[in-house]
């Protein structure tokens, strides 16, 4: 075993280490990536931070900011409540899962801290636990990761493997299918309510228009997250006519320092991992190409904590033998990682938000991942 893989191996288990002993997770990240980077780079590491400030990475930073600054915008009015409302008069269960994969379709940095905000009063009145509500709104948040064309993990896959974005998408279902029926089960454990409402107002939906609008900007109009965000706060002002606490509320909340040191810190690691050579030499050490491909992109994420990477960074390792049924394999990898990372923004955040101990939500995690890994494999044998 080589020094850099040790290294890698080490700062793992630092950063798992001092999650478990408590820790906050910047800490536990920042621990890990200076350790990384120290055994990896020796006394020129700080070159190596300073360059991964880049463009992606300014752009990735604000666009969580303004995410954030919508997110508590909207939580803070009365038209949020509308939309849960309507969406509860057909079914709280239906809120329950419905409302985090919604906002799932907007690939936005930090986007679980949106729906975090949005879904806690329908998740209140089922009396979950902070645990529960924070892997409620986590996993059916990210269904989507490995099957829908804004996500950037999909977008790299195409350029690095040829395939065409739908191919990837259909090649990928069962992981997708796996995703919702290994979180359904949490679902009806959690929230037994039945649903008392007699009847179905929708009208509140058309408060969703912000992530329409964000989606066109983004998707139609070929506007960076960023800006999309933020046009649509300039427009979501003018509407409700925001007022000028509300403002200052919400930038408080999006300058959270631990979560922007997170980010930033998970940017980094992103960027010194790249340009080791990680990647390549761990999947040397494994001889069989599918576990190989399987095993990098689950831990390039883990450590990471930002889902795209498996692909930015392990695909092009792996490109020789990135067919169909491996990119797959890659793929499933990376939404297992995505799932167990503790330093997953979203997942820091929902925890935040709902005052949740992370150690306590893994509790839920552990086994939904491990049921999607299999349900995904079975599935893949029939589909």
């Amino acid at each position: 075993m080589s020094v850099l893989t040790a290294g890698f191996i080490a700062a793992l288990a630092l950063m798992i280490g001092t999650l478990v002993a408590g820790f906050k997770p910047y800490i536990s990240v920042l621990s890990s990536l200076t350790l990384f980077s120290i055994v990896t780079y020796g006394s020129t590491f700080p070159v190596v931070w300073w360059h991964a400030v880049n463009q992606s990475f300014l752009v990735t930073f604000a666009s969580l900011v303004a995410a954030m600054y919508l997110a508590e915008l909207y939580r803070g009015s009365s038209i949020s409540k509308q939309v849960v409302e309507s969406l509860e008069s057909v079914s709280p269960r239906l809120a329950g899962v419905s409302i985090p994969a919604v906002i799932g379709l907007l690939p936005m940095p930090g986007g679980a801290y949106v729906s975090a905000t949005l879904v806690n009063d329908v998740y209140e009145k089922a009396e979950l636990t902070p645990e529960e509500k924070t892997f409620l709104n986590f996993w059916f948040r990210h269904i989507w990761i490995t099957v829908w064309p804004l996500y950037q993990g999909v977008i790299i896959a195409s350029y690095i493997t040829g395939m065409d974005v739908r191919e990837i998408s259909l090649n990928n279902l069962p992981i997708i299918l796996a995703s919702i029926a290994s979180g359904l089960p949490f679902l009806f454990y959690f929230m037994r309510l039945r649903n008392t409402v007699k009847r179905r107002e929708l009208r509140g939906l058309v408060h969703l228009w912000p992530f329409v609008s964000i989606a066109v900007l983004n998707l139609v109009l070929n506007i960076n997250v960023f800006f999309s965000v933020l046009i649509t706060i300039l427009v979501y002002t003018l509407v409700y006519k925001v007022q000028l606490e509300q403002h200052i509320r919400a930038l408080k909340y999006s300058l959270n320092p631990p979560i922007l040191v997170l980010v930033a810190a998970s940017l980094v690691y992103g960027h010194a991992i790249s340009e080791s050579g990680l990647a390549y030499e761990l999947g040397t050490l494994l001889r069989q190409v599918e576990v190989s491909i399987f095993v990098v992109t689950a831990l390039i994420v883990i450590a990471t904590g930002f889902e795209f990477t498996f692909s930015s960074i392990a695909f092009p390792v792996f490109r020789p033998y990135l067919n169909p049924a491996n990119v797959f394999y890659g793929f499933l990898g990376g939404f297992t990682g995505s799932m167990l990372s503790p330093v997953h923004a979203c997942l820091v955040l929902s925890a935040e938000f709902y005052k949740a101990n992370l150690r306590r939500v893994y509790k839920y995690l552990l086994p939904a991942t491990a049921l999607s890994v299999i349900t995904g494999l079975i599935l893949k044998m029939f589909l």
